[in-house]
């Protein structure tokens, strides 16, 4: 389904698993579904799915959640870069060369947010109200580890949450309409204002969720099942 609804024509595959683009890329024809494991409860420096696109073709591969620099001493600083805000990405050295040249496409059923103070907060899960996967947009970096490795890393782009949302969360992630989806990923500049220009007609839903949302070791389906309907 994501393949097909972001037009992804390739994957990158190292063991019969999604993996980062020093992987081998295979035509999403070839690849099995056991390359993909779902992951109900996402945290900094996971593995994410992202979508590129590199000598004009559409790509996915696997990024650490988490953008670390091409300049940055320690890739621990990734775990403090999952998001950047849209206002001043452009701007921060952190994030402006990512968004002017390597943006990417994060495909996710939804995402959570926490209301209310600290120790009293709710989860809420957000998610799109018809049966497509949300194109959350992105920007990723490659960094070199002292092995010679490199560790392919990415970070959300975020905005002022919508009014109708904005009780639960003042933030949220910039959401991709399929039309500005490619020019996204293939615009010589950054498309951002037109990004969010458009983002607000992607129809979104929230709910409560459970509170074990709040333990990453808990990753299971229910995890996104609506509480305010028991």
């Amino acid at each position: 389904m994501i393949a097909s609804q972001f037009k992804v024509g390739s994957i990158a595959i190292l063991e019969g698993r999604i993996a980062d683009l020093t992987a081998p890329t295979i035509p999403v024809a070839q690849v099995e579904t056991e390359a993909f494991q779902p992951n109900f409860n996402v945290a900094p420096t996971h593995q994410i799915p992202a979508i590129v696109s590199q000598d004009n073709e559409t790509l996915m591969a696997a990024f650490s959640w988490g953008l670390v620099p091409n300049w940055a001493k320690d890739p621990a600083i990734g775990s403090r870069m999952i998001n950047a805000r849209s206002e001043t990405a452009a701007e921060k050295p952190s994030f402006r060369s990512a968004l002017a040249k390597r943006r990417c496409i994060v495909p996710a059923d939804g995402w959570y947010e926490w209301q209310g103070s600290p120790g009293k907060k709710t989860p809420f899960y957000f998610s799109p109200t018809n049966a497509s996967v949300l194109g959350l947009a992105g920007i990723y970096e490659t960094w070199k580890q002292p092995d010679g490795q490199l560790l392919w890393s990415a970070a959300i782009l975020t905005q002022d949450a919508r009014v109708d949302f904005s009780y639960i969360h003042d933030r949220m992630p910039v959401l991709l309409t399929p039309e500005m989806q490619s020019i996204w990923l293939n615009s010589a500049t950054s498309p951002l204002n037109d990004v969010l220009d458009s983002a607000g007609s992607v129809e979104i839903q929230a709910w409560e969720v459970s509170a074990a949302v709040g333990n990453v070791r808990n990753n299971f389906a229910d995890l996104t099942t609506n509480q305010t309907l028991f």
